[in-house]
């Protein structure tokens, strides 16, 4: 029976990713936890104003589209080419650069009417929810059931925005506010597990 060692042996950890378990991919604690901190913050920013109007949404969401979108390619320029390999700086990259201009695209297209901004939040989800999977595919214990889960969440939100074309800016609000809070919380618990291992045995 081989334990981990604890985090606290390397006065170094709490700057380097963690690994998820023996031969999985990393999943960076910063990074992680800031872009769940990010959409969190965003979800319940939403949620406090139901009512609020379609130009206030695609404002905040735009917002936190070009956000997340930043943090994406500051980290795909941050992270170690060892573990992750220049695919996935290049994936991070370009998800962030597409966040980014969806953001953009989010705020101009708020006084046009709910379904531009519905659509557009509706492929930020996808983009986002196959990112999240293909991370927990090379995930293990965990961090791989949240991360898939994350994904599936974000995946299923964006269908439903996208097949939504009547959906009232009221629904869209709440729609995008309660997915916001899942997947926001469940990237933080992923980060927090990641940061505070249990000791497996291996």
């Amino acid at each position: 029976m081989t334990a981990i060692p604890d985090r606290h042996d390397d006065p170094h950890a709490t700057s380097r990713p963690v690994r998820a378990a023996a031969g999985g991919t990393t999943v960076p604690f910063r990074h992680m936890f800031t872009l769940g901190s990010i959409t969190t913050v965003f979800g319940v920013a939403v949620l406090i104003w139901p009512a609020a109007t379609l130009r206030l949404l695609g404002i905040l969401a735009g917002v936190w589209l070009i956000a997340t979108g930043v943090l994406r390619v500051v980290h795909a320029f941050r992270r170690d080419r060892d573990v992750h390999g220049l695919t996935g700086q290049v994936l991070s990259v370009g998800l962030g650069a597409v966040l980014i201009v969806g953001g953009a695209a989010c705020i101009g297209s708020s006084a046009t009417g709910a379904v531009a901004v519905a659509v557009i939040l509706g492929l930020a989800w996808l983009l986002s929810g196959i990112a999240e999977i293909l991370l927990g595919l090379f995930s293990r214990g965990r961090a791989r059931v949240w991360l898939l889960l994350i994904g599936a969440a974000s995946i299923g939100a964006g269908l439903l925005s996208v097949a939504w074309p009547d959906i009232s800016p009221r629904n869209l609000v709440l729609l995008t506010g309660i997915t916001a809070l899942i997947v926001g919380t469940g990237e933080v618990t992923v980060a927090l597990q990641q940061r505070h291992p249990a000791v497996r045995e291996v």
